[in-house]
């Protein structure tokens, strides 16, 4: 799939715009009467009443597995900083199964693939949510069949996923044949373009629906050189997301410093992302309450990506964590001179006003309300504010 990096103090959300009628509804319930009506779920479709991970879960750790559903003796390889685990069953439905698992033993993700289709018949739930669900993309299986004027398979993918899971089905359309689920990728967000489905490995191994012939083995491919050390600060940048976002339910920062440190030494050829790599070091050194090295971390990570928003409002939180206000508030409204609309970095500069110029911190609270609008992911920074303003105003009054 397109690879996507995030450069925000959070994971990428997988959200979708409510339609007209919805909000109408939103409206309509603002009456006391539906006070009641819990908000719009902000996450596409992605109930299924296939079991692809069986007793197998993410974030579980290998130990674990091993008292579950781990067998003794299944294939095991190396895969970057980690391991892999491939298994091949043969019935009901022939499959084959990658389980995925970091540097720390814990499950990041799982690829499941039916090298001659499985019909979902039998799966109306699942049916039901890709029916729900746009293309992600559109591609042919076995391609090289155009070089030879024959119709290849075509292929749709789809992509759904849970809060802090990314979930791929690949579906195979054969002319004459009903559409069948060829492979399903189940991973961490973090680790989704470590992992996505179409690598040649994965896809090549689904055998030709006119030949049914496999064309791959089940051990990963390792990377040398200049392109096995980019992978290795890959895998650690997205082993310092799971922990430093709980992606696992539980903040690891220690073990985020310890990746992040790991993906800046192996190297990120893309300059954004190794920003992001200082960045998000310096977000762990400040969870931890570290701020004179989470203020070290910044401006490295500013060195390298000096007009980014986003950085210079970590930073100036920083800043104003230390006591630093003056140059905490010009980097906020330097934050702001680049994204104008940017309602966090808003909200911070509002704090910083509040000690010596409550007029301007009202007048930026009241701009941070008008842009956060029915942002949810606002909405306590959206009372805080409110209450902010009253309190302001009332000692302004005395």
């Amino acid at each position: 799939m397109i690879k996507t990096i995030n450069y925000h103090n959070r994971p990428l959300s997988k959200t979708k715009k409510a339609p007209y009628f919805l909000n109408v509804f939103m409206l309509f319930c603002l009456l006391p009467h539906c006070a009641s009506v819990p908000p719009p779920s902000l996450l596409p479709p992605s109930e299924s009443d296939l079991n692809l991970l069986e007793k197998a879960t993410l974030c579980q750790t290998k130990s674990e597995a091993q008292s579950s559903w781990l067998l003794p003796g299944i294939q095991e390889s190396p895969w970057g900083g980690g391991n892999e685990i491939f298994q091949e069953i043969a019935s009901p439905n022939k499959k084959a199964q990658w389980f995925m698992f970091n540097e720390d033993q814990t499950l990041v993700g799982v690829i499941t693939v039916f090298p001659r289709g499985l019909s979902l018949d039998g799966y109306p739930k699942l049916r039901h949510t890709l029916a729900q669900l746009p293309p992600a993309r559109e591609f042919f299986f076995h391609s090289s069949k155009l070089l030879k004027e024959q119709a290849p398979d075509s292929g749709t993918l789809y992509r759904t996923g849970e809060a802090t899971t990314t979930h791929q089905y690949f579906i195979r359309h054969t002319k004459g044949q009903q559409d069948q689920l060829v492979m399903a990728v189940f991973v961490l967000d973090p680790y989704e373009t470590l992992l996505d489905g179409s690598h040649q490995k994965f896809l090549s191994y689904i055998e030709d629906s006119d030949h049914l012939e496999k064309v791959s083995t089940g051990t990963t491919e390792q990377l040398d050189g200049e392109a096995g050390k980019e992978f290795l600060g890959l895998q650690q940048f997205a082993r310092g997301e799971i922990s430093l976002f709980a992606s696992c339910g539980k903040k690891q920062p220690e073990i985020a410093l310890d990746a992040y440190h790991k993906a800046i030494r192996y190297g990120l050829s893309d300059p954004k992302q190794l920003a992001e790599a200082h960045h998000r070091l310096g977000l762990a050194f400040r969870s931890m309450g570290r701020l004179s090295e989470a203020t070290t971390a910044l401006e490295q990570a500013l060195n390298i990506q000096p007009h980014s928003a986003v950085i210079l409002n970590s930073y100036g939180s920083v800043l104003a964590q230390l006591g630093k206000l003056p140059k905490a508030i010009e980097t906020f409204e330097q934050a702001l001179a680049l994204q104008p609309n940017y309602a966090q970095a808003r909200f911070n500069l509002a704090e910083a006003y509040e000690s010596h110029n409550p007029k301007r911190a009202i007048q930026e609270y009241e701009t941070f309300l008008i842009l956060a609008g029915d942002n949810p992911e606002e909405s306590t920074k959206v009372g805080l504010a409110k209450s902010k303003i009253k309190a302001l105003q009332s000692g302004a009054k005395r």
